[in-house]
């Protein structure tokens, strides 16, 4: 009997975390899956528990196996159940980012190679601007990589990139400036990242 209640009890705690994390109410679950949110807040407190039709359909939602709703889950054992499916979303976000990243080069490529042949200019520069212009598109994919290391890193290079790239051009108009202090906009920028990246992650935490 202890053994039941114990399983009743992981399942309903795994099912309300996975509703949490995917940020649906029970009333906006309970919809989807045409059932009351009193149903859906039954199955969340172990009093009872859906059907195996519809544990199945929820793992399908959630990207999860059936493994995952009967064992504790921890950060280090919580990837073995997740499906392949959810794998192959994984994949296909990640060649979708880096062939947004790779127009971005074939395109500077175009530029630089116009401005070479057709007006003598060597606009080496055009590589230069391209890098914060790639760094920007993985900030757009923080949501799907939801990872908080990811989003310092690709957040931080996109902001020195973008300074060393206005750095660069403001040198290109007259190399007697003196802009290195510009540099110094970087500390509180990097700081005001830390924070945010760390201040969001709490947030996370919290709402769960």
């Amino acid at each position: 009997m202890d053994d039941k209640n114990q399983l009743r009890n992981t399942i309903a705690k795994n099912l309300a975390n996975l509703r949490k994390n995917k940020k649906l109410t029970q009333a906006e679950l309970a919809q989807k899956f045409g059932y009351s949110d009193k149903a859906v807040s039954k199955w969340e407190t172990g009093e009872t528990l859906p059907d195996i039709e519809i544990l199945y359909s929820l793992c399908t939602f959630y990207d999860v196996s059936l493994d995952f709703l009967t064992h504790e889950i921890t950060e280090e054992n919580k990837n073995q159940y997740v499906t392949h499916y959810n794998r192959r979303i994984i994949i296909n976000n990640a060649l979708i980012e880096s062939l947004f990243i790779t127009f971005v080069w074939i395109l500077a490529s175009i530029v630089y190679v116009y401005l070479s042949l057709y007006n003598g200019i060597d606009y080496y520069l055009i590589y230069v601007w391209a890098l914060p212009v790639s760094f920007f598109i993985g900030i757009l994919f923080i949501k799907v990589w939801k990872e908080k290391i990811y989003s310092l890193i690709i957040t931080s290079l996109f902001a020195w990139s973008l300074v060393i790239a206005i750095y660069l051009q403001l040198l290109q108009y007259d190399s007697q400036w003196n802009i290195w202090p510009l540099f110094f906009l970087l500390i509180p920028i990097q700081i005001a990242i830390i924070l945010a990246v760390f201040i969001n992650d709490s947030l996370k935490i919290r709402k769960k």
